[in-house]
């Protein structure tokens, strides 16, 4: 498949920018990037695209003077929904409307605050945004989540486990898993909880704990039998049931807790130093949460303790979770605003980290930035090379 034309490419990102600011007071524009255009024919058929939707009454072009008179100098928008059906598209509003209309009826024997829900993503969708990662086009994924929030919200996960409770309500096993996060999101917020337990446990959810993923001089000793290695390769599991029997086979130089699946294996695997290495596979599970409380316990307070994160809400919220949680708060590592400006992607602000920003937390100076800074980028963590932390990480 070839690349997208750039007039093309050009108006799209003008109708988003459009969407996405719906109550704006001045229509949206922007100037064309002839430098990414260096050959006569590929500018030719640029300006052609957009004068194409200049007549058809989508946007408004402004020519340059003088010697580049001949130049389109600014695109500004002149109709949003003539853009989108100029491009193909249906209106975002329009696609919003239609997919709160198919969505409706899946919620109407749920909990009145489902319809919060619902609200919250028709407007996302109208300024063509995803909600919870499903777009206005996803109907089918729309439906299985709001079918299980329904069903939640009801009681019918009470004493079941995740699986089977999905097969009850969807027909499909693998549904909670496939909505396990957007659920949690949700969830969450209801319940004023961070712990994705805590959230289960609302909910009545029998959900198995899950082993705890680890790489360093850690031992479970059942009298003289060693049940698990620590340093085994690429990396141990530990089941929660286990903790009891744990032992430290000699003081680690490190501890680092990992957001990230991905970025996990790559420090285990690219990195031998000996730290002692935990993979908290987002917000850490109570398992996860009674490990890192056993370890911080019987370790000495002089070994650097940090957490390795996304840099976005997500992120933050995470590291603050541990902050609060754990006996002995971590640094950031590879969690920086120069890291983010370096090799981040554009976002927006969100206000809501301002409550991270007024506390002493490490990455308090890094909310601030992304609830009302200027420039703001989000980083994942999988865009950066695993490295030994360091006693000096720093949050900006």
């Amino acid at each position: 498949m070839g690349l997208e034309d750039p007039g093309i490419a050009f108006l799209k990102r003008l109708l988003v920018l459009s969407e996405r600011s719906p109550d704006r007071t001045r229509q949206a524009s922007a100037a064309p990037d002839y430098d990414s255009l260096p050959r006569a024919e590929a500018i030719t058929r640029f300006q052609s695209q957009l004068a194409a939707a200049e007549r058809a009454g989508a946007v408004a072009l402004r020519y340059g003077k003088r010697e580049r008179k001949h130049l389109i100098e600014r695109v500004t928008v002149r109709d949003q929904v003539i853009l989108a059906r100029h491009l193909g598209r249906t209106p975002a509003p329009e696609a919003a409307s239609e997919a709160r209309g198919r969505l409706k009826p899946v919620i109407q024997d749920g909990e009145p605050w489902l319809t919060g829900i619902l609200d919250e993503m028709q407007g996302r969708w109208m300024r063509g945004e995803p909600a919870y990662r499903l777009g206005a086009d996803d109907i089918e994924g729309a439906k299985e989540f709001l079918a299980l929030l329904c069903a939640i919200s009801r009681g019918q996960a009470r004493g079941l486990d995740a699986r089977t409770f999905a097969l009850s309500v969807t027909g499909d096993t693998k549904a909670f898993d496939r909505n396990a996060s957007r659920l949690l999101a949700v969830l969450a917020a209801h319940f004023n909880e961070t712990s994705a337990d805590a959230v289960w446990t609302c909910i009545g959810l029998d959900r198995y704990p899950h082993p705890v993923h680890l790489r360093g001089p850690l031992l479970i000793e059942d009298g003289q039998r060693v049940l698990v290695d620590g340093m085994g390769k690429p990396f141990a599991s530990i089941h929660p049931e286990m903790l009891s029997l744990l032992k430290l086979a000699l003081p680690p130089p490190y501890i680092l807790t990992i957001e990230n699946y991905a970025s996990f294996n790559r420090h285990v695997r690219e990195l031998d130093d000996g730290g002692l290495v935990i993979y908290t596979g987002g917000f850490a599970s109570v398992g996860v949460m009674a490990l890192l409380k056993c370890v911080l316990g019987c370790t000495d307070a002089a070994v650097p303790f940090c957490h390795w994160g996304d840099i976005d809400p997500g992120g933050l919220r995470i590291f603050r979770y541990l902050e609060e949680t754990l006996p002995r708060p971590p640094r950031p590592h590879l969690m920086s605003r120069e890291l983010a400006e370096a090799q981040g992607r554009p976002a927006s602000p969100d206000p809501s980290l301002a409550s991270i920003a007024q506390t002493p937390s490490a990455v308090a100076p890094l909310a601030q930035w992304l609830a009302r800074g200027e420039g703001i980028r989000h980083l994942e963590q999988e865009a950066i090379n695993p490295t030994t932390p360091t006693v000096t990480s720093t949050a900006a």
